[in-house]
């Protein structure tokens, strides 16, 4: 299985490239579980230190822009996971990847801090259509892009009593990045 690491963000709130402060970080802890690990930019976006690909030309920011990328390269299910999570572990990724894969679900997702974590899940191929035709709506969030009959989300005390720490921490600002 593949995993997609998205890149494309403009870090605004971090005030730097998350991908500089994290990307390596995140990238060897997937690349303990995926057989091939890649990065997703934007069109107009830097390579990464590992193998990037770039997402079509659009002007709008949004990371449906990025998982449309990768579900496009890999054509079969495959992991997406954002950036921002710089406290991942091989250990929750490797859990989620066995779950997803031992499940019919089209899409999986942990939840964390109260909200499900998108950007840090399985998706199926199937989703494609709806996703582009989300995208043609100019309707980019990812919450109910799947139904309940066909998403499995992980709950949030399952997982913290498998894994110690923050490994599905979010990580947007520099206070968030220092209190840890």
């Amino acid at each position: 299985m593949n995993c997609y690491i998205l890149i494309g963000g403009q870090s605004r709130r971090m005030g730097r490239s998350k991908s500089e402060l994290f990307l390596d970080r995140v990238a060897n802890q997937a690349l303990k579980v995926f057989e091939v690990v890649m990065a997703v930019q934007r069109h107009d976006g830097a390579a990464a230190s590992i193998e990037t690909i770039y997402e079509k030309l659009h002007h709008d920011q949004a990371p449906v822009f990025g998982l449309t990328c990768a579900l496009e390269h890999a054509r079969e299910r495959c992991f997406v996971l954002a950036v921002d999570y710089p406290f991942i572990t091989a250990e929750i990724l490797l859990y989620l990847r066995e779950r997803f894969e031992n499940s019919n679900a089209l899409l999986l997702a942990p939840a964390w801090s109260g909200k499900t974590q998108m950007l840090c899940g399985g998706y199926a191929p199937d989703l494609l259509a709806r996703i582009k035709q989300r995208i043609a709506a100019k309707r980019y969030d990812l919450r109910g892009l799947a139904g309940e009959d066909e998403a499995d989300i992980v709950a949030e005390e399952e997982l913290r009593a498998k894994f110690d720490g923050e490994p599905l921490r979010n990580v947007n600002t520099p206070e968030e990045w220092i209190q840890t």
